[in-house]
């Protein structure tokens, strides 16, 4: 790499620190400011590979709140090897999505869990996918903000087939190396791989479920399904609607901008109004005392 070329790569780099810094800057203020018996409740939503659990588990460390995936509840009661497990398994591999039944249950255990441990507020991922789903979760708590991520579906292909996650640390990683021009009213995105540091590198492990045809019917499944919950809190006025269009140092600051309007505030107190007798008899009051200074 020529001396000019490193140069613009660092200056990028730099710029793109000094923006997400004032983005989580900003939205630290915003939630200092926040109501303390509004709490953080916010769902993402997204298609398969869209970075759901990477964006979702970023916003809630800002936030302090715990970042619940259903997708990582659901492996974790597969690898317990439960009778539930081993039924959501069978689902999983064949490429269709869960039942609602079956998600509900591992989540509400969560969340129940959650409230006995103190716990204020959440962001979720991988949940609600229908629309009865959406229904079921508002009824038993107060969600805020559905944040609505997209990526043109060439890319979740790519970027699901190239999932990896390091079984010694339990991290997750991405070799896909994404380079697409901009096309059809889409604009040119460019994904640098997410790369596992050398120590995980020989743990690194291929999730069963991503392969090229069960991807496709994931998303197939995804798109029928996903419009009822879009529109349902659309007209709740809860739907954050928002286009990934690079990696995650380009996008996780204008993400941040974005939530921090939906960051809950104290209820702003009602001015006080002086009735119109006693604001006469003050303003002449107030007359008599300044003609007595004179």
């Amino acid at each position: 790499m020529s001396l000019m070329s490193r140069a613009a790569v660092l200056l990028k780099q730099s710029t793109q620190h000094r923006l997400l810094s004032t983005s989580a800057a900003g939205l630290s203020a915003a939630l200092s400011s926040a109501s303390d018996k509004q709490e953080i409740k916010w769902v993402f939503l997204g298609p398969p590979g869209v970075g759901k659990g990477t964006y979702a588990s970023r916003v809630a460390k800002l936030l302090g709140v715990p970042h619940i995936a259903t997708g990582d509840l659901v492996r974790e009661e597969v690898k317990r090897g439960t009778d539930l497990g081993r039924k959501m398994q069978d689902i999983v591999n064949q490429g269709h999505l869960l039942t609602d039944s079956l998600i509900l249950e591992v989540l509400y255990r969560r969340l129940e869990s959650g409230k006995t441990a103190g716990e204020k507020g959440f962001v979720l991922d991988g949940f609600p996918r229908t629309h009865a789903q959406a229904q079921e979760l508002l009824s038993c708590a107060d969600v805020g903000l559905a944040v609505n991520l997209q990526l043109r579906e060439e890319v979740l292909l790519e970027k699901c087939m190239g999932r990896r996650n390091c079984t010694h640390c339990g991290k997750g990683y991405n070799i896909a190396d994404i380079h697409l021009p901009a096309s059809n009213g889409f604009p040119e995105i460019i994904m640098p791989p997410l790369s596992a540091p050398p120590e995980c590198i020989p743990h690194l492990q291929t999730r069963e479920d991503d392969t090229e045809k069960v991807i496709r019917a994931r998303l197939a499944a995804y798109n029928a399904q996903s419009a009822p919950v879009e529109k349902y809190f659309r007209t709740k006025g809860k739907l954050l609607e928002f286009q990934i269009s690079g990696g995650i140092p380009e996008t996780l600051p204008n993400l941040l901008a974005a939530l921090q309007p939906w960051i809950p505030r104290p209820p702003t107190a009602a001015p006080h109004v002086i009735p119109a007798e006693v604001a006469d008899r003050q303003a002449k009051a107030g007359a008599k005392v300044a003609v007595a200074g004179l």
